[in-house]
């Protein structure tokens, strides 16, 4: 979590630079944004399976003791999926012209999507060390690698674009993006460094395992490929959530009346700025997901079903209480985000405050993702999220020419929803127990509402004492946070024994039983 929220922040900030830019702006953001939608689709059919297929496989082989099947499968996968990935690369590539001519009716994105395409190569063969590594239960060299890819995207997306100063948005576009493969080149070289450097001790503790049949490299690939599809299909469907605006926005916009420059501008009022800021919840979360499947395969493969159903409970509440204040505060003081952060592009802050709902369905969603692929229902997101997005498309067809740029961000909250609302449905009759509505609702849209209604009359007599906006709107952020730690803390919202499972745990408690007291 915390990696995520430092590779998040590091995003967030390069990517205001890059807006505030007057060269850059929406329009090098719409160029920037699809681009990257459709690489992120491909990029989820060639890889974003990888790293839980293999945390799930490799965990379940060290929860019987076979640590020579668990290294077996991490070889066999990157052999595999590197393959695959240089096909995709190479594909990308050669048919960029193609796409950006004929399925996103964007010329422009050619270049950017020609930029990302070698990344794809260096992403698969980082996924499967990935993998490895979280189903060994070591989050600590993937949280390091993904912090350095983003150290690297971030300073290499600024700098290839002031480099680009006087070219045109689609050719900075293109530069900021080239940056992503940079990263992504960096993160596969310090993790197979790692392997390498403890692949001594790893061979060491190989030998010293239980004896287990070895299996044919067939029977490997075969696993792979049965795992590897049902959960990669969720990933392209999220994924292709996303293409799905990038197809039918533009095209709608025009229809509702724009031209291709305006159409593009709006369009990255969603690229570079709302969903910019609406991701930093979601990757604050998505710690919960990627931890539950390895967890909760490997308690289930060794009879701990209850344990296994207790860790998903408390996951989902933690989730509860990260989504609703980070979707309240998004949504109700949008356009005071937008004045501080995008000084220079401040219009669209109405688009975040629609779109900002859905947090609280996608959140929930994630974790919920993350459990029901642990219990070996890996097609389930998948299948949902499909649901949602046929929502969604159609959605987009019929009402952007109608009603215009308020309809993505409407489309976007229902397709969440809908996505939730089965995930749910499917996870509580699996382990066949009622959602706690109180818990995981109730308590923290109180909790949530009490800290906005104080923040919203700070905020107010900050303003009347005439204090500068900017300096009104931080520290009123600031007091939002604590108010809302204060508030977890006073009313007991998290039990004891679920302040002793986060890190930190016991000090927690004991200023937990402080403050109550007080």
């Amino acid at each position: 979590m915390l990696s995520q929220f430092i590779i998040k922040i590091l995003g967030f900030i390069y990517r205001i630079i890059l807006t505030n830019f007057k060269e850059f702006g929406d329009v090098g953001n719409s160029y920037y944004g699809s681009g990257y939608t459709v690489y992120t689709l491909i990029l989820a059919v060639a890889t974003m399976g990888i790293p839980n297929t293999i945390s799930k496989l490799v965990s379940e082989k060290m929860a019987i003791g076979d640590r020579r099947g668990a290294h077996r499968i991490f070889r066999v996968a990157m052999g595999l999926f590197s393959c695959v990935a240089v096909f995709f690369a190479v594909s990308l590539f050669l048919g960029s012209g193609f796409l950006a001519d004929n399925i996103l009716k964007n010329p422009g994105v050619k270049y950017t999507l020609m930029a990302l395409s070698p990344a794809i190569i260096f992403v698969a063969l980082s996924a499967v060390l990935r993998g490895y590594f979280i189903g060994m239960q070591n989050m600590v060299e993937y949280s390091k690698a993904q912090i350095i890819e983003q150290v690297v995207n971030s300073v290499c997306s600024v700098v290839f674009v002031v480099m680009l100063f006087g070219a045109t948005p689609e050719i900075m576009a293109a530069g900021s993006t080239l940056a992503t493969t940079v990263a992504a080149s960096t993160t596969f070289i310090y993790l197979y460094m790692y392997y390498r450097k403890n692949k001594k001790d790893i061979w060491e503790e190989i030998r010293k395992s239980e004896k287990f049949a070895i299996e044919p490299t067939k029977k490997v690939i075969k696993t792979l490929i049965l795992c590897v599809i049902p959960i990669a299909f969720g990933s392209i469907i999220s994924s292709l959530a996303n293409v799905i605006d990038t197809v039918t926005v533009i095209d709608g916009l025009q229809k509702f009346g724009y031209t291709l420059i305006e159409a593009n501008q709006k369009f990255g009022i969603y690229t570079g700025k709302v969903d910019v800021l609406v991701t930093v919840p979601l990757s604050l979360n998505v710690a919960f997901s990627i931890a539950l499947v390895p967890f909760v395969s490997g308690a289930i493969k060794q009879g701990r079903k209850e344990e296994a159903i207790e860790k998903i409970k408390f996951s989902l509440k933690i989730s509860s209480l990260i989504a609703f204040p980070c979707m309240a505060g998004l949504s109700v003081f949008a356009p005071e985000i937008f004045a501080l952060i995008f000084p220079n592009a401040i219009e669209g802050s109405y688009l975040l405050t629609i779109q900002a709902l859905m947090l609280v369905f996608a959140i929930l969603a994630q974790t919920a993702y993350g459990a029901v692929q642990g219990l070996g229902k890996l097609h389930i997101p998948g299948l949902c999220l499909l649901i949602g997005a046929i929502v969604k498309y159609i959605s987009n067809v019929v009402f952007i020419p109608i009603y215009g740029e308020v309809v993505p961000a409407i489309s976007t909250v229902v397709f969440n929803f809908v996505a939730f609302a089965l995930v749910f449905i499917v996870l509580f009759t699996t382990i066949k127990q009622k959602p706690d509505i109180k818990e995981l609702f109730i308590k923290p849209f109180f909790i949530t509402l009490v800290m906005v209604v104080t923040t919203i009359l700070v905020e107010k007599g900050l303003l009347y004492l005439n204090i500068n906006e900017k300096v009104v709107y931080i520290v009123s952020i600031i007091f939002a946070v604590l108010v809302y730690i204060l508030e977890l803390l006073v009313f007991g919202i998290l039990k004891e024994n679920e302040l002793k499972q986060l890190p930190m745990g016991d000090k927690i408690a004991k200023i937990a039983k402080k403050f109550k007291k007080m």
